[in-house]
Parts: C-alpha cells; structure tokens; sequence
C-alpha cells in the first residue's frame, strides 16, 4: 500500500510505502529492525518498480523505530523513499520506518513491473 497524499517515486517529497509484518510482505524489515536497531540495512538496497515500467533504486539510510506520526515524511522535501511495517499486534501504535535516498531509476520490463499478484486476507 502506498500513502496517495504524499508522492509517487521520482518525485520531490516522500513516497510512502507500508505493509504488514508478515511473511511476503514487511516482516524481514521488522525482524531485522530489533538486531541492533536495524543498523545492518543501512546500505541495503530498495528497488521500486512503478505501473509504467519504470525501477528505481533506492539506498537505506535510516532505520527508525518506535514511530508514532507521519510528521517527519509529511515534511520531507526532497525525493526519499519510507517503508513502514508495525511492531506489534493489532492495536499496537508504534511502527517501524526505513528511510531510503535514490539512486537511480531506468526502464524495466513489463513482466518485472508487473508480477504475478498473491492475494493474502489479512482478517
């Protein structure tokens, strides 16, 4: 899911994916959040494929945990990219945040942008 009042990649500001903590979804970024306080993905990259078959290439920079606004990616100005995923049960308040500077973007083919879709009910 992506946060359609913030913007779309290559753009300035933040574009704003999250998921859940789940297993093909953002669970290896909340797992590997708590070794350290996710200082092992600094450096990790992202890559970001959009409908019109474009890949862009992000660089982690920052991990934030513990996060309860969006005030910090709603202010931002320039191109980054945020990937948020929860910390807890439903309910639980506090997510955690990667934040990722680009590096480069270039077309990509349409069978990679556009992957085979495996539904999970979330219920």
């Amino acid at each position: 899911m992506y946060l359609t009042k913030l913007h779309q990649p290559g753009e300035k500001g933040a574009t704003y994916l999250y998921a859940h903590a789940r297993t093909g979804m953002f669970l290896p970024i909340l797992t590997a959040s708590k070794v350290n306080d996710g200082k092992r993905m600094i450096g990790m990259l992202v890559q970001v494929y959009t409908s019109d078959d474009q890949l862009y290439l992000y660089e982690v920079v920052k991990v934030r945990r513990h996060v309860t606004t969006l005030d910090a990616a709603l202010a931002e100005k320039d191109e980054t990219l945020w990937l948020q995923t929860s910390e807890g049960p439903r309910g639980t308040i506090e997510k955690t945040q990667l934040i990722a500077i680009p590096l480069s973007h270039g077309p990509a083919s349409h069978k990679d942008a556009h992957p085979k879709v495996n539904i999970v009910n979330c219920q």
